[in-house]
């Protein structure tokens, strides 16, 4: 089963702009999280970093006062009147330039993996630790316990740490640099296609609707000589002329009625339609195919209120071509059976036939226009596969909805719901 409701998809090339919008919308959305993340990793290693180098640097002065004693790691003292540990900077200055110093931090910041190039210096406690043009912020520890007091700290910068950021991110940044390229171009490729493809279904329907109309001249021309030829001669050959011409015309003003119609430009003229009425007229106008393919259809009854409010020149063909195709489509004697049913505030058209049936695969595209049915079905069956595009859109400008039940060989069911009052 596959229950269609009325929709327009006529108006589907108008929305192209804003799928690409949407999709142009999403794609920033995307390189501007793509970028924060990043961002955010990037604060995460810095974050480390940070951690790491105080570590070792709070590390390495315990180091140095645990083997101030043992070793010549000594803070020698040059101001008159300091005693114990009191230093001035300048002398703090002196130690840390000294080679074992320098040893024992480098050997802290290898010990939690940073191995770069690093420049100490020593500050009150209180200043703002600065460091030389282009060099990153410095890193800081309290000096006690080389000094008794929390004058001094000692702060360590590293001219290369963007390189270090840059070496554990490197993988990071190159991988959402492909990934934003590959998706972009993606983006740019779909919506060119996109764009392509909407000039290409424009040129098809100027084409189609060129063709039309280039048709209808000649076989205007055609009609009014066969019946010019009709009223002098008796052959048979007049009216096989007269009934292909027609057939052909009525094909052609489907076309341009589609053409209209996905064009959004076409408007239906309602009036009061008395269904009961209209299905018995439709069988007088059948009779002599039905004559023909020696077919059953029957009308059940139906003692409501049956009049909705429909054009009833479009909804006339949209039921004779449910029931020309329950004619075409059938192994056996056609029985085609009709029947209304009331639900809520619309009415119910049910057409029943007992021919081969439609396949689920089949079912979904089956109101696409051009569609036709190839399984089991004489190649010489006429068609350019319309009439049930023609059906749901007839059904769509109702407001209405047009659905399929059938099994294969177990024949088909279509049901058309009109609103009564829209």
């Amino acid at each position: 089963m596959i229950i269609l409701p009325a929709r327009n998809e006529s108006k589907l090339n108008t929305k192209i702009p804003y799928f690409i919008i949407a999709s142009t919308a999403a794609l920033v959305f995307l390189i501007v999280m793509q970028v924060k993340w990043i961002q955010k990793s990037v604060d995460l290693v810095e974050e480390q970093f940070d951690q790491k180098v105080s570590m070792a640097l709070c590390m390495a002065v315990d180091k140095i006062s645990e083997t101030e004693e043992k070793t010549n790691l000594k803070v020698s003292c040059s101001l008159p009147g300091t005693t114990g540990k009191q230093c001035c900077s300048n002398d703090l200055t002196l130690f840390i330039s000294n080679d074992d110093v320098q040893e024992v931090v480098d050997e802290a910041l290898t010990f939690y993996n940073i191995n770069m190039p690093f420049e100490m210096e020593v500050s009150e406690y209180n200043d703002l630790l600065k460091t030389a043009q282009n060099k990153e912020p410095s890193y800081s520890c309290s000096l006690n316990p080389l000094i008794d007091n929390e004058t001094h700290k000692l702060g360590i910068s590293f001219p290369g740490k963007r390189a270090y950021v840059f070496n554990k991110m490197w993988l990071m940044f190159l991988s959402s640099i492909i990934l934003l390229l590959f998706i972009t171009g993606i983006f740019v490729y779909a919506n060119y296609a996109l764009i392509k493809q909407k000039r290409i279904s424009e040129r098809n329907k100027e084409f189609f609707n060129h063709m039309a109309h280039e048709f209808k001249t000649p076989l205007t021309n055609i009609r009014l000589a066969t019946s010019l030829l009709s009223k002098k001669s008796e052959d048979n050959l007049v009216d096989i002329i007269s009934n292909e011409n027609k057939q052909l015309s009525d094909q052609v003003d489907r076309v341009l009625t589609m053409a209209t119609m996905e064009s959004g430009q076409y408007t239906i003229k309602k009036e009061p339609v008395n269904l009961v009425q209209l299905l018995k007229e439709i069988k007088t106008q059948m009779q002599f195919q039905l004559d023909e393919k020696d077919a059953t259809l029957t009308i059940h009854d139906f003692s409501e209120d049956a009049i909705v409010l429909a054009d009833k020149f479009h909804l006339s063909n949209a039921i004779r071509n449910i029931i020309d195709n329950a004619l075409k489509y059938s192994k056996k004697q056609p029985k085609i059976s009709i029947s209304l049913r009331k639900e809520m505030e619309s009415l119910k058209i049910q057409i029943q036939d007992n021919g081969i049936g439609i396949s689920n695969s089949n079912q979904k595209l089956l109101f696409e226009k051009f569609f036709r049915i190839r399984d089991n079905i004489d190649v010489s069956t006429k068609g350019f596969g319309l009439g049930l595009s023609y059906v749901k859109k007839i059904m769509e400008l109702h407001k209405g909805s047009i659905a399929v039940f059938s099994d294969l060989q177990r024949g088909s069911r279509f049901d058309l719901v009109i609103p009564q009052s829209v």
